[in-house]
């Protein structure tokens, strides 16, 4: 019988394995992607590997599970701010502003790679769908918390809005892997632009609209 490892190390060693299973996903895709490449990534054998993950599958759901935690971190800095119109304009300042562009590019990749394998596999739909649920949810949230308060000068539909930020950061992250070149930042800015102007009121109405109500 292998002797115990501390339970630190064994979480230490469990995130060196996903980091180096993410950059092998991004790099090659994930149906590309073996076990040994994996190993190979981090000079240890696949003994190691499979010391802590049954197989690749188990890798990604750990490395879902990582990713959820840090948008779970986000959205609840933003949920925080006063406004509605502040807490989206923090997502967008987060998810533009937070990665450098090799980041960006990266997890684009990753992730065009995981909705790929989506299409064909139910289990990896379902991982899809729980990266995108809590994101979807935490906009529709704060839309229907600024259209109570009063924040828009438009009739807007929660969900639907929520749907379309969704939307434009989904192609934007197929645009930065598809088209290289592409000034990605400058995108991400012009987006913002667009999201957090003219649809809502300035803060001298809002403010009056709270005294009315109050």
């Amino acid at each position: 019988m292998s002797p115990s490892m501390p339970e630190e190390h064994t979480e230490f060693r469990r995130k060196q394995i996903i980091a180096a299973a993410w950059d092998c996903f991004t790099e090659n895709g994930y149906h590309e992607t073996t076990v040994r490449d994996i190993a190979r990534r981090m000079n240890t054998s696949t003994g190691v590997i499979y010391r802590y993950f049954k197989g690749k599958d188990e890798i990604l759901e750990d490395v879902n599970r990582c990713g959820q935690e840090g948008t779970a971190q986000f959205l609840d800095l933003a949920a925080r701010k006063k406004t509605a119109r502040e807490a989206i304009a923090e997502l967008l300042r987060v998810y533009s502003e937070e990665m450098s562009e090799a980041d960006r590019v990266k997890n684009a990749r990753g992730a065009i790679a995981l909705w790929a394998e989506a299409l064909k596999r139910d289990n990896y739909r379902r991982i899809c769908e729980s990266q995108q649920e809590p994101v979807f949810e935490q906009l529709t949230r704060l839309i229907s918390r600024g259209i109570t308060a009063g924040e828009f000068k438009v009739t807007v539909d929660p969900e639907a809005f929520a749907g379309f930020i969704l939307a434009l950061l989904t192609g934007l992250q197929v645009q930065s892997v598809l088209f290289p070149g592409l000034d990605t930042s400058a995108y991400y800015e012009s987006v913002q632009r667009i999201l957090m102007q003219n649809i809502w009121k300035d803060d001298s109405q809002t403010s009056r609209r709270k005294r009315k109500d109050v």
